[in-house]
């Protein structure tokens, strides 16, 4: 998740309705990481039908046609290859899956559903098979996706800065450090209730921030370093306040090391690049189209054994703001 710059970051609350019109880009498995441990069953285990999970799709499904009804074209980016130097980060979450499922499955064993309730959703994973019916759930909706070569919430900030999309949909505050000119969190969350209260969308404007903090991007760049990145475990003793305090007054990363006495860390200049220079492809984003009823009906209900009414609230959706069509009704978008 990169670092925290909560307390730094000037956020506004904001209204679905107020990003009407724009297409968004979204980091998609980090929905669906949101999805996959939030619809769980009694065990805690993500949603399933006939020992297939469906929890990413019902997420999906309900939070796109949400957007759309609300004029918003979302634009879902995947993880592409991650950096090696990512690969420390990677592997803790592994270990610390493999830990969670032992003790998910020692509390089954033990008939402590509480416990396995609880347990679930830190065993939780997003399966190649999942990241493909999540594709195709997208396609059948009419949406756009797109795979990142590297970090999807790098890309998006990119193709934001392009102006391709408004903004950047994600939980991950790296975006910001990675240059999206406006960050959204809890989009795909608004108006749901979560540890008894209603989360609200925020929107963070890199410009305002920088400019409340009279800091550069390039050196946020350098304090997230400091205060620990999915790149950099970051430096001992610094956070986000007092990492601020120190860029301000020494304006790098290195000066910064000189008068605390710490080692600058090792391919400084490569993490960097990876934030400022994060690589993306030229291709335009592809054009968003109509969901075709049949097609959706029999995925999701014949093949997923969605009901009726959660098929019908999204169809109801898409035909209130005419993104549904039928199999025998071709439209423009199909010449």
């Amino acid at each position: 998740m990169g670092c925290n710059l909560r307390d730094l970051a000037v956020i506004e609350t904001l209204e679905m309705s107020d990003l009407s019109g724009q297409r968004v880009a979204v980091d998609t498995f980090l929905n669906a990481y949101q999805f996959i441990t939030s619809l769980t069953g009694e065990d805690g285990k993500p949603l399933s039908y006939n020992g297939k999970p469906v929890a990413h799709l019902m997420g999906f499904l309900d939070r796109t046609t949400v957007m759309l009804s609300e004029g918003i074209d979302p634009v879902y980016v995947f993880d592409g290859r991650p950096h090696e130097l990512k690969r420390e980060t990677l592997k803790g979450r592994r270990e610390r899956k493999t830990e969670a499922v032992s003790r998910w499955e020692a509390a089954v064993e033990a008939g402590d559903m509480t416990a396995a309730k609880k347990l679930g959703p830190q065993t939780a994973e997003y399966t190649r098979e999942m990241v493909a019916e999540t594709k195709r759930l997208f396609e059948l909706l009419g949406v756009t996706w797109v795979e990142a070569p590297m970090e999807a919430e790098g890309a998006a900030a990119v193709r934001c800065a392009r102006g391709e999309v408004g903004a950047v949909a994600s939980q991950d505050w790296d975006t910001l450090l990675y240059g999206a000119p406006v960050m959204v969190r809890n989009l795909t969350s608004h108006g749901t209730r979560r540890f008894g209260r209603v989360l609200q969308a925020e929107k963070v404007v890199l410009a305002d921030t920088l400019a409340k903090h009279d800091i550069t991007h390039e050196q946020l760049v350098d304090l997230g370093i400091m205060i620990g990145t999915d790149f950099h475990p970051g430096i001992r003793g610094i956070g986000p306040k007092t990492g601020l305090k120190l860029i301000r007054e020494h304006g790098t990363l290195e000066a910064v090391a000189e008068a605390r006495g710490f080692e600058i860390p090792e391919r400084l200049d490569e993490i960097r690049s990876l934030f400022l220079e994060h690589p993306t492809t030229p291709d335009a984003l592809p054009r968003s189209t109509h969901a075709v009823e049949e097609d959706l009906r029999a995925f999701l209900q014949d093949e997923r054994g969605f009901s009726e009414g959660r098929v019908q609230r999204a169809l109801d959706r898409l035909t209130g703001v005419a993104r549904l069509r039928s199999s025998s009704q071709p439209t423009l978008f199909d010449f």
